[in-house]
């Protein structure tokens, strides 16, 4: 591999090569899950349950399918610092073998915003304490229409804001409620920078933080507490932690914009991924955070600042410094096998286009004789 954070040499064949190998991979993967998701549609009017269990397995194989592309397509290991609040969380597994997460299956995870590929990292990180079928995120509501992946996501029940309070406001109330008196697991994720740290939100956070009388941050952005402040009043009764995951993706040096150096494209069909995800984990009970809207948001300010510190320490160090000695675990799968889940849904497709390719081919050979 070349060095971190510059471009790997591929000829045009290579890439194409590549990225057609991922997309079949991936996408196809992905569509076969997706259409027996609508399929499943037909269990909703006999039995609920099941066809919510049936939803939720499908987000498991979704997981095992984005451990899957990292490990095949832009291998990276995991390296997880702990700060004296989360100190347990890392552990073996029962034969020493891996280390895993002891983590409850309820709780609320917030983390800061550096590249895009984030959402899909934590969700491989989940993986680690099988809990790649409890993820829940909350996205922009422009992905909700997206073929495949935002038709995907409506299933799993994400949840989709328009970024005006006003409006997602109610839909948001009632997507908590249902979730606080679930007793399903639970791994509510939410960025609160609501964005990516580039030259464009670098400005906008310096100018909000002028605008209000505050001290912006050299490596994160400034934090938006409404809405964390509402899951967390909404789901106390149910969550008792959340947890903080600070991010730094390695390859990246000081002053460049991390999504600048890795974007999905660059990760993914062009071969330059970072070798290591540095992860930093605290925790905080739900039940000692502030219930005053003000006093929570100063809360989360502060916690911002810890986090821009942390950000400083890891571009100086090139790693963050916890409480017990770092774990290094690669972002791969338990077994390969695992993705014979997946080849099940591929099963009904396979009648599907055999009809429509003879339904082609038949009214391409008619068609010759008119």
């Amino acid at each position: 591999m070349p060095a971190l954070g510059e471009p790997q040499s591929q000829n045009l064949v290579q890439w194409l090569v590549r990225t057609a190998v991922f997309v079949v991979f991936f996408a196809g993967q992905s569509a076969a899950l997706n259409f027996s998701q609508f399929l499943s549609l037909l269990l909703w009017p006999f039995s609920h349950s099941y066809y919510q269990s049936y939803i939720k397995h499908t987000q498991r194989c979704f997981g095992i399918l984005l451990v899957a592309i990292n490990q095949f397509f832009a291998p990276s290991n995991f390296v997880i610092t702990v700060d004296k609040s989360a100190k347990g969380v890392l552990k073996q597994s029962w034969n020493g073998a891996k280390v895993e997460l002891d983590m409850p299956e309820r709780l609320i995870l917030i983390a800061n915003h550096q590249i895009y590929a984030d959402w899909l990292y934590v969700w491989c990180f989940t993986y680690l304490a099988n809990a790649h079928g409890a993820i829940k995120i909350i996205l922009k509501d422009s992905l909700k229409w997206l073929p495949i992946f935002g038709w995907g996501m409506q299933f799993f029940q994400y949840i989709f804001l328009k970024r005006n309070w006003a409006t997602d406001k109610g839909p948001f109330s009632k997507t908590l409620s249902t979730l606080a008196t679930s007793k399903e697991p639970l791994w509510l994720l939410i960025f609160p920078e609501g964005t990516v740290v580039s030259d464009v939100t670098r400005i906008t956070s310096k100018k909000y933080a002028d605008k209000v009388g505050l001290v912006d941050h050299e490596h994160v952005l400034l934090p938006r507490s409404t809405g964390l402040h509402f899951c967390a009043g909404s789901l106390h009764k149910s969550v008792d932690y959340v947890y903080d995951l600070t991010i730094g993706i390695e390859g990246v040096r000081r002053g460049q914009f991390p999504e600048e150096i890795y974007t999905l494209r660059k990760i993914y069909f062009e071969g330059q991924y970072p070798r290591n995800i540095h992860l930093h984990i605290r925790k905080y009970a739900i039940s000692e955070m502030p219930e005053d809207e003000d006093k929570f948001t100063e809360w989360l300010r502060q916690r911002w600042i810890e986090k821009d510190a942390l950000m400083e320490e890891f571009y100086t160090k090139g790693r963050f410094t916890g409480y017990e000695s770092p774990r290094t675990v690669p972002m791969k799968l338990n077994s390969v096998f695992e993705l014979t889940q997946i080849w099940y849904f591929i099963v009904p497709l396979v009648p599907i286009m055999w009809y429509f390719s003879n339904y082609l081919l038949n009214r391409k050979f008619t068609s010759s004789f008119i």
